[in-house]
């Protein structure tokens, strides 16, 4: 079988991206066939396409890219017990695998989880690359608890933004850090406080955090120890830990890695009860010109949420 898919020959800039007829590889045991609604642009996709990250692992080209994906189960492997053809599911694709940005993509069954009837595919596409690494980080790490006063960096980015609305869900006290421009929408999404990154010192207004998630990295993540209580948590998603300031604060620093259960169908279940809200910026086509418009959008612009591409 063979589809038509988004691929790129090297790395480089989204003039890499061009379409492809295919051959779809045979299912592993495990592995569901998904034909693609949609899925998005992350932080993360940019730079595989970049080849930030060929040091760590490298891609055989052509390479299919795109995590997040949602669409219908149109084939599966023979070990697979948790859904049936038919089923509509979204899920993160493994780095290496056969990517999202295709006509049908490759899905572990551990990665997968099944959309509920009352969430739209589209939105479903954007979820899995923010909603695993915010509830990871609040909780897994974290270790988040209701009466806990938090501080999230980077309100705005779909992380962030996700992870405000988690947080506040728990019954966490919730603080975060963004633009001007995105105040009002942080604050209905559950921020009790927002700081202007641009103007405000955080480390000088705020202290006693129990938590601190960083987005962000460099001098933000060495100045969120300012702000923590004694014995209380940061965990960065960008910087490895820095002992010799944990030490010093008297508090635990974590780099959000491992591996944790997939916790995608909690959140996507707070979703379907419109307890989680998801913004989508702005959709493209899920083609070779919709990927390149859509990574250059993202790049040039301050993007509230999401970007989506959709069939």
């Amino acid at each position: 079988m063979q589809t038509n898919a988004i691929v790129i020959d090297k790395y480089g800039d989204s003039g890499e991206f061009s379409e492809k007829i295919v051959d779809i590889p045979e299912l592993k045991p495990k592995q569901l066939l998904i034909k693609v609604s949609s899925s998005s642009v992350t932080p993360f996709d940019i730079g595989v396409r970049k080849g930030n990250f060929k040091d760590d692992f490298s891609l055989s080209m052509p390479a299919i890219t795109g995590t997040d994906v949602a669409g219908e189960v149109v084939d599966k492997g023979n070990e697979v017990n948790k859904f049936e053809i038919g089923d509509i599911v979204c899920g993160m694709v493994g780095v290496k695998g056969f990517g999202a940005y295709s006509d049908y993509a490759i899905l572990g069954q551990s990665k997968a989880v099944k959309v509920p009837k009352d969430v739209d595919v589209k939105y479903a596409g954007i979820l899995p690359m923010i909603a695993t690494p915010a509830y990871n980080a609040l909780f897994d790490l974290g270790k988040l608890v209701s009466g806990e006063k938090i501080l999230i960096h980077g309100g705005a980015g779909g992380v962030g933004s996700m992870a405000i609305q988690l947080a506040k869900n728990a019954g966490a006290t919730v603080y975060t850090t963004a633009s001007k421009r995105n105040f009002e929408d942080l604050k209905n999404l559950g921020a009790s406080e927002v700081l202007d990154y641009h103007n405000d010192k955080f480390n000088k207004v705020l202290s006693d955090m129990d938590a601190v998630i960083d987005t962000v990295g460099h001098d933000t993540y060495k100045d969120s120890f300012e702000v923590l209580k004694s014995g209380g948590r940061l965990v960065s998603l960008v910087e490895e830990p820095n002992e010799e300031l944990a030490k010093r604060f008297n508090v635990s620093a974590m780099y959000l890695g491992g591996k944790f259960d997939n916790p995608l169908g909690k959140v996507i279940g707070l979703v379907s009860e419109g307890k989680i809200k998801l913004n989508i910026q702005k959709s493209f086509p899920l083609t070779a010109d919709g990927v390149r418009d859509a990574q250059d959008y993202y790049e040039t612009n301050h993007v509230f949420g999401k970007v989506s591409l959709a069939k």
